[in-house]
């Protein structure tokens, strides 16, 4: 199946070569500093080595972003990256849980003030200004990461690419081949009444972003790692954090945090009908559903993985 599978999207990919130079090699740049600028996102928002997690949680809450590049506060240069699931593991999902356990001997409260720069990765790819596209796409699709930070010569940051911006670009493209043809089959779901602490978990061992909720072989809901950032920076999770009351939290059913109001697609549908609902409702993914099952998601990843 899962040859079969690569066939198609192979063969995909070549008629989409029909239609253009994937690469853009001869896109021209709007700016001195090189093609990737024309599509990165800048300014940037970035985070001190010192924020608490707790700003980190509130910062990406309201930015929406699941990751964010750590920058020296004087110099502006590049010192780490934290995405949303180094948190998510931080508050129960994974081995970075032991610092809680280790160093505040348990007390959310106080573990929520660690820097982030404990969570952090040190060693973060990046990409320069003068980059090309295609340079950012081969080094996202080889260390099998969802973006890059764009710095100059003395490693400052200027910019920010993600899978995202690069599937949103080529998003008009992707057309000819049918949803069945890309989208992940396997998919590990939630019941409804699996816990925030299970969830964060199961995300961490598998490593995904999201878990659709399923009863009875219906979707009824679907979260995120930023549903659950969301939910631990609500005023009423705080209030527990602060009681130190945190095991009432963790075993909250995660259907509570979840989005309810889902956007599915079929799977004879045409790839370029999912990316315009995910572009439209600026969401990573799309469950797929026949005759009200669910029977695979697809996500901006995989937009990603067509692209050569």
């Amino acid at each position: 199946m899962a040859v079969r599978r690569s066939g198609k999207r192979e063969s995909f990919r070549r008629r989409l070569r029909e239609k253009g130079d994937l690469r853009l090699r001869g896109h021209p740049s709007k700016k001195r500093e090189g093609e990737i600028m024309t599509i990165a996102k800048s300014p940037v928002v970035t985070m001190a080595p010192t924020t608490p997690v707790y700003d980190a949680i509130q910062i990406m809450s309201k930015e929406g972003f699941r990751r964010i590049p750590i920058v020296d506060p004087g110099t502006k240069r590049l010192r780490g990256i934290i995405v949303a699931t180094d948190i998510v593991n931080y508050l129960g999902g994974g081995e970075k849980f032991q610092i809680i356990q280790r160093k505040y001997a348990g007390n959310f409260f106080k573990a929520i003030n660690e820097p982030v720069r404990s969570l952090m990765t040190q060693k973060v790819l990046s990409v320069p200004v003068s980059a090309k596209i295609s340079d950012a796409i081969r080094l996202m699709k080889k260390h099998n990461i969802g973006g890059l930070p764009v710095v100059d010569e003395e490693n400052h940051v200027w910019a920010i690419i993600t899978e995202r911006d690069i599937a949103l670009l080529f998003s008009k493209r992707l057309r000819g081949a049918k949803v069945a043809d890309v989208m992940s089959k396997d998919v590990v779901t939630a019941k409804p009444d699996i816990t925030v602490s299970e969830t964060e978990k199961t995300m961490i061992k598998h490593g995904f972003r999201r878990l659709p909720i399923v009863s009875n072989h219906k979707i009824v809901g679907i979260v995120t790692v930023m549903d659950i950032l969301r939910f631990f920076g609500t005023g009423q999770v705080f209030k527990h954090l602060q009681s130190g009351t945190i095991s009432q939290v963790l075993q909250t059913p995660i259907l509570e945090t979840a989005t309810k109001d889902i956007a599915t697609i079929e799977p004879d549908a045409d790839v370029s009908q999912a990316a315009g609902i995910m572009q439209e409702r600026n969401i990573g993914s799309l469950p797929v559903v026949e005759d009200e099952k669910l029977v695979g998601i697809i996500t901006e990843r995989d937009f990603f993985k067509l692209i050569d």
